[in-house]
């Protein structure tokens, strides 16, 4: 588990709870019950639509959306053989996008994240011989990952061997040049299902056109005991899983919108500048705490992260803030620091000064690819490649892997 996924599971604890799931402690979303019948499935999918395309009332088992396009013609196929339903939830972006609740974008994917791990308990409470399938879109793939992940590792709501795949669609958590199947280079036939021959998975190829890049909030992350059976699919030019890697700016600035309210421009400039501040004195904090070598007579700037990677933590709402203790040892560290330098600054001010000078060249080279018109000519019509995928054929393998699953799931009990 990288480093930020780490700190997030350590971070953000969700705990299920009579029904209801707590997020964080403090917002309580009502769980609905998954439809389930009649009978078990062999095969049962669970679908997260993307940013503005569902709602807390939204009905679990309306074919729309972008996922729609891909559930719906796997139950046309195969009915006798899956089942499925859609999580409903805010799918909100601070009240900025048409369709979506007025919930930061974080919350927003937290409260996706929880309804996905209730269902998912409750299908394999309910039907023990049954496999399980996630599919998620954009927003909806970020929480999808999350839950890949979490499970992967071991520390998700099901075990492992119950999950027969996982799709993502413009994941913006995409790890940098990350394959179709991460962990697997080269891979584009998905591992069978537990406890299945694989024959029918055998003849499907999932392809995808990314392959620089990664998504707008990546992870390093990665996913365990399910490598082999997560797809990450993301078309090139897709701003929200193939951004380009020197743009630490931008990766911070969409980590920040993620946390703001933006339902007015008057509540988004005050939100983002109250996060912005947040993240710069939390920055601050772990550049004296943890990229400093102090002696009696001698200070040396040797970073344990650099300034762009300090700035884009510190505004990634997944990794937890410094804490009062953290804050005050910064403090107690900068004047030892500044102790340091008064004792022969002829000697240690230059040799500082040329460290940090290269710590800044190396910051505005991490985010060289913003001012780069060859770059940008790529995300041209960035807009219409997010939209896409239900209508350009980036969902046809993805629909034949499913359908292959459930029959190769069947055919192991029969």
């Amino acid at each position: 588990m990288s480093k930020r996924a780490l700190r997030m599971a350590g971070g953000a604890a969700m705990t299920l709870v009579c029904g209801a799931v707590l997020v964080g402690g403090s917002e309580t979303a009502v769980v609905q019950a998954v439809p389930i019948g009649p009978g078990c499935p062999a095969l049962y999918m669970l679908g997260i639509q993307g940013t503005g395309q569902s709602s807390p009332t939204a009905d679990p088992t309306a074919d729309s959306g972008v996922i729609g396009a891909l559930l719906r013609p796997v139950i046309a196929t195969v009915p006798t053989l899956v089942q499925r339903s859609y999580i409903p939830y805010d799918a909100a972006f601070g009240g900025a996008v048409p369709g979506g609740g007025v919930d930061p974008y974080v919350t927003s994917v937290n409260d996706a994240l929880a309804g996905l791990d209730s269902a998912a308990v409750q299908v394999v409470a309910t039907c023990p011989d049954t496999l399980l399938a996630a599919v998620g879109y954009s927003q909806g793939a970020q929480a999808v990952a999350e839950f890949a992940r979490s499970v992967g590792s071991g520390n998700g709501p099901v075990p492992a061997e119950r999950i027969a795949g996982i799709a993502l669609y413009s994941n913006p958590t995409r790890p940098s040049g990350a394959p179709v199947f991460p962990g697997r280079p080269g891979q584009s036939v998905p591992d069978p299902a537990p406890g299945s021959s694989g024959a029918a998975v055998s003849g499907v190829q999932v392809t995808s056109s990314a392959s620089v890049g990664g998504g707008i909030a990546a992870d390093d992350a990665t996913y365990g005991a399910l490598t082999g059976r997560v797809a990450d699919i993301c078309v090139d030019g897709d701003l929200a899983c193939s951004a380009p890697d020197n743009a630490a700016v931008l990766h911070a600035g969409a980590e920040l919108a993620a946390q703001a309210d933006l339902r007015d421009p008057i509540a988004a400039v005050g939100s983002i500048h109250s996060l912005l501040s947040a993240a710069l004195g939390d920055a601050w904090t772990e550049f004296v705490l943890n990229d400093f070598r102090v002696q009696p007579d001698d200070v040396d700037y040797l970073p344990a992260e650099s300034l762009s990677q300090r700035l884009i933590d510190a505004a990634d709402p997944r990794v937890p803030r410094p804490s009062s203790d953290d804050v005050a040892a910064a403090a107690g560290r900068w004047r030892e620091i500044t102790t340091a330098v008064t004792v022969d600054p002829a000697a240690v001010l230059p040799k500082l000064a040329a460290q940090l000078s290269a710590a800044w060249g190396q910051l505005i080279a991490d985010s060289s690819d913003l001012v780069n018109p060859a770059v940008w000519i790529r995300f041209g019509d960035t807009v219409s490649r997010h939209n896409g995928y239900a209508v350009t054929g980036q969902m046809t393998s993805g629909i034949a892997w499913f359908i292959a699953l459930a029959r190769d799931i069947a055919g192991s009990r029969s």
